[in-house]
């Protein structure tokens, strides 16, 4: 059994899209649960932001997450449909589509475990300077914890 055909497809297809749903969440409850990802990757509010002229910055982070976000949805929609154009076997490219996967997941990890643990850099008008990373807040960790268990699927159904 293949990659795209595999019984796995439909739970790595739900794993890459529940991320940009989840985000959602920070809308409606981010006084209890944290802005997510792509809300205040800086630890300040929008208010703030301003207040301080960190508008810029604010907004690199968050688009930067948004776009990985939107690629990961992309992703599992091509998935989705890969799987009713080849249904019975992978095709050629099947371990191209296969390592952008764990690529996007990779990178999300990783930009994650960057952004909460390391200063954020940004420019200002006197030159470069350093933030102290972004607090962590219950959704951004929700966000982001199922991307082990992805990577898992990923290699189990390698092809």
């Amino acid at each position: 059994m293949g990659f795209l055909p595999s019984p796995g497809l439909p739970w790595i297809a739900g794993l890459s899209l529940l991320p940009f749903f989840l985000q959602f969440l920070g809308l409606s409850l981010g006084e209890v649960l944290g802005q997510g990802l792509c809300g205040s990757a800086l630890g300040v509010s929008e208010l703030e932001a301003v207040k301080y002229g960190l508008v810029n910055e604010y907004y690199l982070y968050g688009q930067l997450f948004l776009a990985l976000l939107a690629l990961k949805v992309t992703y599992a929609l091509v998935l989705m449909a890969l799987r009713f154009m080849y249904p019975e076997k992978d095709p050629p490219f099947a371990p191209l589509v296969w390592k952008v996967g764990v690529g996007l997941s990779l990178v999300l990890l990783l930009l994650f475990l960057a952004t909460r643990t390391l200063p954020l850099p940004f420019s200002t008008p006197l030159g470069p300077a350093l933030l102290s990373p972004a607090p962590l807040d219950p959704l951004s960790v929700m966000m982001v914890l199922p991307e082990p268990f992805l990577l898992g699927l990923y290699l189990r159904y390698r092809p």
